[in-house]
């Protein structure tokens, strides 16, 4: 059976791992919660204006809800209708 070693054995290497397909999902456009979770700390720890409540109230929160409607009442309401037997 073949061995899996891990990418990267240090803290530093599996947080550029982590990063990357972050900011490239970031640079696409491809906007949501996930992408969300890494633009706001990233800003913060950039000195930008906003506070942890400010982005949780105002944004990740309300995100978050939209995705879960959103998935709810688009994706599986259409699912369903194209699906059902």
């Amino acid at each position: 059976m073949p061995q899996f070693l891990p990418s990267s054995r240090s803290v530093p290497g599996k947080v550029m791992l982590m990063w990357l397909p972050l900011a490239t999902f970031f640079s696409l456009g491809f906007e949501h919660a996930v992408v969300n979770m890494f633009v706001f700390p990233i800003g913060i720890l950039s000195g930008a204006d906003v506070t942890i409540s400010q982005w949780w109230l105002w944004n990740q929160i309300p995100v978050t809800i939209g995705n879960a409607l959103g998935a709810v009442i688009f994706n599986s309401t259409l699912w369903y209708r194209t699906h059902r037997a």
